[in-house]
């Protein structure tokens, strides 16, 4: 009989407030947690146990006290415009003329170039508490395109971080999209499928997934929609779509459609729980009936929709009739940084604005962030809690620094309070943060490398002008 593999253990010891996010919402002092190959053996208060390894890894994380959240979930993201962080020419633009002004920076893109980009906006996400992002990647020039997603699950992988490639298209040009930005049906069909068979992995604790994303209903064909999902479908995978993010969007849809743009999409199949739309802020009474009915998911992402001026998410109206809304940091074009608990701070501020100190508490941001983005992503079985059984994915934050530093309630105030960094963060039970810095790679070096790669697509472009 061939010996069992020695477990691999992680005990989180020394924590000062332990937030489960469980169904009782219970928030445990003076605990600790116990992992056993990457998934929640035990946890509890008091004396953390003793362990002991058996010929396998033991691993003992001391939080002194600081706060652990179960690993927040980024569900909208363009992980390739981190080499456009405040671009001058484009930064006080409203999404169309943003999107038109930026998009020449992007002609001569490489897989390269997204490798680089990727691994700059996976370690800000895990240093801000961050262990599952999705990558909604619609870029594919000629020169390199047939792998370029290929170089965002090599980047992720790199840094430990749980990936979601969501494989974008476009195959209307438009005056947005030039040509050489769309493929045609047959192929972007034919790299779903590869990208799925090459990079899709299923069952509790998968590290990569695959979603099919055509971008918008302004730049994809009815078809390509309408394929998109019945081969998601047939391979048991995520549906993912910008939709309802401006005013001009429904107007211009209705006169180049015939309707708006959720009515035009359900048509084609694009509804349902295994649906997450990106944005989601101008829906009327109808159409939020239809989305909660059929428990159709939204990612909201405040802080691009205020940089753009964009609008407003009802995310009251659409949790409480069911349907998820998790959290985005969007691109770092719209949002010019990726950080998960500032994304919840700004969810609960902007929901307030409009509807009152009441609206939405602490509890309920993180919920968002956590919860609800397992929700979208089709993790809620492994991810999203800190519970037994489940992944043992977590961050692990100061109870207080400078901006929050004598707070009464220090839950409340890592939301309420300027946000703060991750000092240690788990994947699968595997540290990905130590002592507030990433482990998968040497950060002054990759720094350099990206602000090398972002002054060369400035600076092309302004000789090309």
């Amino acid at each position: 009989m061939p010996q069992a593999a020695p477990k691999t253990k992680t005990l989180v010891r020394n924590i000062g407030h332990l937030v489960t996010m469980d169904a009782d919402r219970r928030v445990l002092r003076g605990a600790w947690l116990l992992a056993e190959d990457g998934f929640i053996r035990s946890l509890g208060t008091g004396a953390a146990p003793r362990i002991r390894g058996a010929g396998g890894e033991v691993e003992v994380v001391d939080a002194r006290g600081g706060i652990v959240l179960p690993g927040m979930i980024n569900t909208h993201h363009h992980m390739f415009q981190n080499l456009a962080r405040a671009f001058g020419p484009v930064s006080n633009l409203p999404l169309l003329p943003w999107l038109a002004g930026h998009m020449p920076l992007w002609r001569n893109f490489t897989p390269d170039d997204l490798h680089v980009a990727t691994q700059v906006a996976c370690a800000e996400l895990l240093l801000s508490g961050c262990t599952m992002t999705s990558d909604h990647h619609y870029l594919f020039p000629r020169d390199g395109s047939d792998r370029m997603l290929d170089a965002g699950f090599e980047a992720a992988a790199a840094l430990g971080i749980r990936y979601v490639g969501c494989r974008g298209s476009v195959n209307i040009p438009s005056d947005i999209m030039p040509e050489w930005s769309c493929q045609d049906t047959d192929t972007i069909l034919a790299d779903c499928q590869r990208l799925f068979d090459t990079h899709h992995r299923s069952g509790p604790g998968a590290m990569s997934h695959v979603a099919f994303a055509p971008c918008t209903v302004f730049g994809c064909s009815g078809d390509l929609y309408r394929e998109t999902a019945r081969l998601a479908r047939s391979l048991k995978v995520r549906l993912h779509t910008h939709c309802g993010e401006t005013i001009p969007e429904n107007a211009d849809a209705l006169k180049m459609l015939g309707a708006r743009p959720f009515a035009y999409m359900s048509k084609l199949g694009w509804e349902g729980d295994d649906v997450w739309l990106a944005h989601g802020i101008h829906f009327n009474d109808r159409e939020v009936g239809h989305l909660t009915r059929t428990r159709t998911g939204i990612a909201h992402c405040p802080c691009s929709n205020m940089r753009l001026g964009s609008g407003v998410c009802r995310v009251n109206d659409l949790r409480s009739g069911g349907s998820p809304v998790s959290l985005g940091v969007d691109g770092s074009a719209s949002n010019d940084s990726g950080h998960m608990l500032n994304e919840a701070r700004l969810a609960l501020l902007l929901t307030r604005v409009v509807h009152g100190a009441g609206a939405m508490t602490p509890e309920q941001a993180l919920e968002m962030a956590t919860l609800e983005g397992a929700r979208n992503l089709g993790r809620s079985a492994d991810l999203g809690s800190l519970e037994p059984g489940k992944c043992a994915d977590l961050a692990v934050f100061p109870a207080e620094d400078l901006f929050s530093n004598g707070a009464d309630d220090v839950v409340h105030g890592l939301v309420l309070c300027h946000p703060r960094n991750a000092e240690t963060v788990l994947v699968h039970g595997k540290v990905r943060v130590r002592d507030g810095q990433p482990t998968g790679v040497e950060l002054p070096k990759l720094l350099e490398r990206h602000r090398r790669t972002a002054r060369r697509f400035h600076d092309r472009l302004r000789r090309a002008k």
